[in-house]
């Protein structure tokens, strides 16, 4: 039998890479509304980034943010949006999760833009936002921040994205999701061909990996787009609104949390990772809550079948045990020629082509200009975080 990920697999976007990142219009066509809590999605919809803007221009941007939560805590005592939360159907509720934490976000951002005290920005937040924020969590247990998972996988970017800001930038960061989206679902087709290569009977090895290294080139081919084509400039006016929270200890949301591309490195190189890069491991481990939940708890799955908690760090990272091989393709390997290694290695080349070409751009258009790094914590090295996938050192660009 072959293992299914038991998550939402992202759909193929109707839009080509090209289509990102063109700059041929400052307006987003919102060809269908997903707006799950009403009145309060549609604030988010067509109205925060207004409110954001207009916070600022202002000349007391402490006065504006305040009134800003005032007004969205006024809204939500309006209506019972705990009741609504808990009856909406998935995929309805994963929208409406995403509604609530964009507000949360924007919350304690634009209270740090304004210089408020900690105090004064858990006051913007609100009692009943705050608490809408808890149930949703408490429904699908996840980070209590804005976490990729929202920004990227349940975000309706395709057809009513929601986004911080207006015009050119608001398509800009638009299309910086959508092109994130592109590559899950180039990396879910990846997974899919490993999968049945590890799991399946009888499988075509060969048909196998030749999917799984045509959809890497492809994930490259979306994340040259970014490097060749998004705008420095309006990189700059969105990317503030992803960064860690201001006021808790909590990275935001970042490519770095994609739980798919562990599970392709888990699945192609997972050993050899585990003998070069054991900081891999320890990293998704120490920060396994940042990532999509169900793909990444089934990837622990992998990793230690016997353990009654996915999460928990197994005893091989430990040096207490063997690594798990069977979670990897390498005892199908074992039992191939030549041609076969030869397109596993083919694979791994594009799987180094993808984490060098990420490295590169992130150090492009955070490092390099100065701006503040998003996903990474204080204490740690950016290029060191940026380069653990990496089965050989990192060279500079």
């Amino acid at each position: 039998m072959v293992t299914k990920l038991p998550f939402s697999v992202p759909e193929q976007p109707p839009c080509r890479t090209q289509e990102i990142f063109s700059h041929l219009t400052d307006s987003i066509d919102r060809r269908e509304r997903k707006r799950p809590l009403g009145l309060l999605s549609n604030f988010v919809s067509d109205q925060l980034p207004h409110c954001i803007a207009e916070i600022k221009a202002s000349e007391r941007p402490d006065e504006a943010v305040k009134a800003l939560g005032r007004s969205i805590n006024a809204m939500i005592a309006e209506t019972d949006y705990k009741a609504q939360l808990l009856n909406l159907p998935q995929p309805e509720f994963g929208v409406a999760k995403t509604d609530i934490q964009y507000l949360v976000n924007c919350a304690y951002q634009m209270s740090a833009f304004a210089g408020l005290h900690p105090v004064d920005a858990e006051l913007t937040v609100g009692g009943a936002l705050r608490q809408l924020a808890r149930v949703s969590c408490q429904r699908q247990p996840s980070i209590d921040v804005l976490s990729y998972e929202d920004m990227i996988l349940t975000n309706p970017l395709q057809s009513d994205p929601r986004v911080y800001c207006l015009g050119s930038a608001g398509v800009e960061e638009r299309d910086f999701c959508l092109g994130h989206l592109l590559i899950e679902s180039e990396l879910q087709s990846a997974i899919d061909a490993l999968l049945e290569m590890r799991d399946a009977v009888g499988a075509d090895a060969r048909q196998c990996l030749a999917v799984c290294v045509e959809r890497l080139e492809a994930a490259v081919c979306v994340l040259a787009r970014f490097n060749e084509r998004m705008s420095p400039d309006l990189f700059g006016q969105f990317r503030v609104f992803y960064g860690k929270n201001p006021y808790k200890d909590r990275l935001g949301p970042s490519g770095r949390f994609s739980a798919r591309i562990v599970a392709v490195s888990v699945l192609l190189i997972g050993e050899e990772l585990f003998h070069q890069k054991p900081q891999f491991y320890m990293d998704i481990y120490r920060l396994s809550e940042y990532y999509p939940q169900g793909c990444i708890q089934e990837v622990f799955r992998w990793l230690s079948p016997d353990k009654g908690s996915a999460g928990l760090q197994p005893r091989w990272l430990e040096g207490k045990a063997d690594f798990p091989k069977f979670a990897t393709i390498s005892p199908v390997m074992e039992r191939h020629g030549s041609e076969i290694r030869k397109l596993r290695a083919s694979c791994v080349c594009a799987l180094d082509r993808f984490t060098r070409m990420h490295r590169g751009t992130a150090l492009k258009y955070t490092v390099e200009p100065g701006r503040p790094v998003v996903g990474v914590e204080a204490s740690e090295s950016v290029e060191a975080v940026l380069s653990q996938r990496l089965l050989t050192a990192a060279h500079q660009r």
